[in-house]
């Protein structure tokens, strides 16, 4: 039996324990529905001036060695 390339429905492919579930808000630690294990802060969080208004923690530029090589 061969397998065509148009027999194959590709889906978004996602990690195993990457799934829809209920889950604690790291900020809050309130339970909110979470459409994967990449979204760990709620909506509510997420609304609040202070998150919006953060800064990120590295200034976007990559590190360089010492004596001016990379």
């Amino acid at each position: 039996m061969t397998i065509k390339s148009v027999d194959i429905e590709f889906g978004p492919i996602r990690a195993t324990a990457d799934i829809a579930a209920e889950r604690f808000c790291l900020r809050c630690r309130s339970t909110f529905w979470s459409e994967g294990f990449g979204e760990r802060i709620c909506s509510r969080c997420k609304g609040t001036a202070a998150w919006r208004s953060a800064v990120s923690e590295s200034s976007g530029h990559g590190s360089r060695r010492a004596g001016g090589r990379s």
